[in-house]
Formats: structure tokens, sequence, C-alpha cells
């Protein structure tokens, strides 16, 4: 049974990057902004015994929705750009 080609399929490689990049931008997001504020905070307080610094998961959270928005919009253009082929696949 061949199921008939829809215009979501073209956006399938789309939503697998991004199901493999999103998680890589969060956990990214918050070590980088974790590790910067807790040196950070080591030179002010000028010692190794520092709390450990708050809201770097929201940091991560935001640059998530951020790198969302931005892989909707570059999938949107791409796959209105590239014509769909016969067989339902597009063209490379």
């Amino acid at each position: 049974m061949t199921s008939k080609p829809t215009r979501w399929m073209a956006f399938e490689p789309w939503l697998r990057a991004w199901l493999i990049l999103a998680p890589l931008v969060a956990w990214g997001s918050h070590f980088i902004v974790r590790n910067a504020r807790l040196r950070l905070a080591q030179l002010r307080a000028d010692s190794l015994d520092v709390p450990e610094p708050e809201g770097t998961w929201g940091y991560a959270a935001a640059c998530t929705v951020a790198f969302t928005l931005l892989m909707l919009a570059l999938a949107r253009v791409w796959v209105q750009s590239t014509p769909i082929e016969d067989n339902g696949e597009q063209a490379a």
C-alpha cells in the first residue's frame, strides 16, 4: 500500500535533525553559561567554594526555543523553495 506523498513528508529530515540537535543546544547552552557564571563567581569571591549558579536551565530553555524557531523558519524556506519530484522525494 503506497501512501500519497504529502507536503509534511518534506519536513521529516528537518524534524530528525531537530530531534538530535535540540538537546545538544540545550545542554551546551546550560554548560557554557553555568561554567562562565561559576568562574565569575569564583573570581569575585577569590575562592573555589562558591554556590552553584542559578538560572542556567532557564537560559538553556530560551536558547532551545530560539533554535527551534530558527529551524522552523529554515525548514519552511527550504521546503518551499525545493520542488517535489513525482515519486514523492525532494529534488537533490
